[in-house]
């Protein structure tokens, strides 16, 4: 219809004429890309506020997780101080507790951090992190995503140079796995693991104390596993941070975790 009234109107010479209908047609298909826009801009939007609720829902969830193991880990810090007062002292030494033997044994081992978060995951595999609008928001969640980086590397360098005292030092500290129903010969006091395995456990203290290799290699796994559970506190304190920039960012309620729920 309005090419027809366009051609007519070359034909005739009415310039006017071509004129409004030009602009009609212009005005047209400008306004048809500003709706697909408009279309296109909501679609984002709403993929934006659907991702930054999953987002904080998991991290809420990660930060009671990551409390729960900072608060189960921590007791093997305070063991290694009270036997360090056993180990390293010159005044006659007491034997080890059970407890505190255990912690010197399994000095070397590190605990496998839960930190993902899925949909930073997929963001960053995805290519969509500019999905996210606010810059505050987008900052705390690169904050994260470095500490977690920077954790992971941390372990693994840490796991590669921790020393098994009990495979080098079996005189010092001795370590041996036996089936759980194996009752005569492991005590009902001994670790259980999550495959039924029972650890059975021995400090010689005199043998600890005159060992300057031993003193050496634990000294190292303590500092290293001090070092490492403080990351607890580094995410924590990251994971907090991107939690209070989503609830103002979303206009949700302050965070109610289980932390901070419990009377």
């Amino acid at each position: 219809m309005i090419l027809r009234r366009l051609t007519d109107a070359f034909r005739k010479q009415d310039w006017f004429t071509v004129a409004v209908e030009t602009l009609i047609v212009v005005l047209g298909v400008f306004l048809g890309l500003q709706v697909n826009n408009w279309n296109a801009a909501r679609v984002e939007r709403n993929s934006e506020q659907v991702l930054l609720l999953r987002l904080q829902e998991e991290t809420r969830s990660l930060l009671d997780t990551q409390e729960e193991e900072m608060a189960a880990q921590s007791p093997r810090i305070e063991l290694l101080t009270d036997a360090n007062s056993v180990m390293f002292s010159l005044a006659p030494s007491r034997p080890l507790t059970n407890d505190e033997c255990w912690a010197v044994v399994v000095s070397h081992w590190l605990p496998s951090p839960t930190e993902e978060l899925s949909s930073l995951d997929e963001l960053i595999s995805s290519g969509r992190f500019d999905l996210i609008s606010n810059p505050s928001v987008k900052a705390a969640v690169r904050d994260y995503a470095v500490v977690q980086e920077r954790s992971r590397a941390a372990r693994a360098e840490a796991v590669s140079e921790f020393f098994r005292l009990y495979s080098r030092h079996p005189d010092a500290v001795w370590l041996e796995v036996g089936r759980a129903e194996d009752t005569d010969y492991f005590p009902p006091t001994a670790p259980l693991d999550s495959e039924g395995m029972k650890w059975r456990y021995r400090c010689d203290i005199d043998q600890i104390r005159g060992n300057t290799a031993f003193l050496s290699e634990y000294s190292d796994n303590a500092a290293r596993l001090n070092s490492y559970l403080r990351r607890y506190a580094d995410r924590i304190a990251v994971l907090t941070e991107l939690d209070d920039e989503l609830t103002t960012e979303l206009g949700t309620p302050d965070s109610q975790r289980k932390s901070e729920a419990a009377p």
